[in-house]
């Protein structure tokens, strides 16, 4: 019986798991650059993690069950709630910041489509202990520092931010009763995967009326700072407008402006985000949102910790590694081998092992496990992309000397055995 991968998951064959370890390599470069620390959690957690603070959309994704001993329990569908639960765990021992990011494994049981499968691998940062827009700022420096280090530019990719205090507070300027306003950030949230008039539809079923539809969506359509009345805002306004401000001047000073974009129908859907939110987009929006994430000032708290605000964000690798093909900004996959060697016949065998495992300590090293003859072999080691060829025959026991053939200029050169190890 034939049996086939389950929807929405992916087999890696070696040259998919390459270019995955690419796209890690240059994850854990950029957070290590920046002082970030590598931490996981477990795969299965209970699932108030998630239905407490994470909105709608994620408890209805998660992949759920009752465990042996009755408890409740999901796979992991992304990791900001654990990191907030090992944060109030051992909240006295961490020093702030606590500077964290990890590269899970995560599940969401949702409709597989272009760039979003059931299965996937993210890179999450996160800085929690302060409060300072300054930490935003590097949060999401790191963020254009990856997309960077990749080789995209400001024409390929920008990040679109916004405030949820300064949202918020525009919003109930319209006179919005408080209990609608979670309904209408979940709906701007999908807005743009809404058809044409579905919006305002929807407005008008949690009861906003006609002029406010009017109000809500011309303050969707602010460019930046100057289009809001500063005066008409209230406190936590005012305190979101302020951040903004903060925010954009000292990524200013990182010389990112040319990536950043205020965008005020941002709002990002989960319920735990407070202040800042922001998303990588690729120039065309050919593709969802390459990376999100934001500004959490309770979830410590939330779960039995003192307060401890963070910021952080998720990337995904599945939407990540469709934009870099697309801009061919992914090296070539190829098998990587420093030498291959060559055994004649099964007279130098035990040499030729010998001299692998020499050569093992400084490159990589593959040798005939097929018993081909050399002819076969050399076909096979220009195949797997051998740099170099070491041929041993009987003759070369007699002289002691090997024969190293460059696979790209095609020189050969004669090698004594007892400096192998120089090579």
């Amino acid at each position: 019986m034939k049996v086939q991968n389950l929807r929405g998951t992916r087999d890696f064959y070696p040259e998919n798991m390459q270019t995955l370890n690419y796209i890690f390599k240059a994850w854990k470069e950029v957070a290590k650059s920046f002082g970030y620390q590598e931490i996981d959690g477990p795969l299965l957690e209970p699932i108030q993690l998630w239905t407490l603070k994470s909105g709608d959309e994620i408890p209805d994704q998660m992949y759920r069950f009752k465990d042996k001993g009755g408890r409740e329990v999901a796979i992991r569908p992304e990791l900001t709630p654990t990191i907030a639960r090992m944060v109030a765990q051992k909240q006295k021992a961490l020093t702030k910041p606590i500077k964290w990011f990890s590269i899970p494994r995560c599940w969401r049981y949702e409709a597989p489509q272009s760039g979003r499968l059931r299965e996937f691998f993210q890179l999450n940062l996160d800085c929690l202990g302060t409060t300072s827009m300054l930490s935003d700022a590097e949060v999401i420096a790191t963020a254009v520092k990856v997309m960077t280090n990749f080789g995209c530019t400001s024409k390929e990719f920008f990040v679109r931010l916004n405030n949820r205090k300064l949202l918020s507070s525009l919003f109930l300027s319209t006179k919005i009763k408080k209990k609608q306003l979670q309904e209408i950030t979940r709906l701007i949230d999908k807005k743009c995967k809404l058809k044409k008039g579905d919006f305002e539809l929807a407005m008008k079923e949690i009861g906003t009326s006609k002029e406010q539809i009017e109000k809500i969506n011309k303050i969707l359509k602010f460019k930046s700072l100057k289009d809001v009345d500063y005066n008409s805002l209230d406190e936590t306004g005012k305190k979101g407008y302020d951040e903004v401000k903060e925010l954009l001047d000292y990524l200013k000073s990182m010389k990112l402006s040319d990536y950043i974009k205020l965008d005020f129908t941002i709002m990002r859907g989960f319920d735990y985000y407070t202040s800042t939110v922001f998303e990588v987009f690729d120039a065309s929006y050919e593709f969802r949102a390459i990376a999100g994430g934001g500004r959490y000032e309770d979830l410590v708290k939330d779960f039995g910790g003192e307060s401890c605000p963070g910021v952080g964000y998720g990337m995904g690798d599945v939407v990540l590694e469709l934009f870099l093909k697309k801009l061919k900004k992914l090296p070539e996959m190829k098998k990587e081998v420093d030498y291959y060697i060559a055994p004649i016949n099964k007279e130098v065998l035990g040499k030729a092992l010998e001299i692998a495992d020499t050569l093992r300590n400084k490159y990589s090293v593959e040798i005939d496990l097929m018993n081909k003859n050399l002819r076969k072999q050399f076909n096979y080691a220009d195949s797997i992309g051998a740099k170099n060829i070491v041929i041993i025959g009987p003759k070369d026991l007699e002289t002691k000397k090997v024969t190293i053939r460059n696979m790209n200029s095609g020189k050969e050169k004669k090698i004594d055995l007892v400096k192998i190890k120089q090579v």
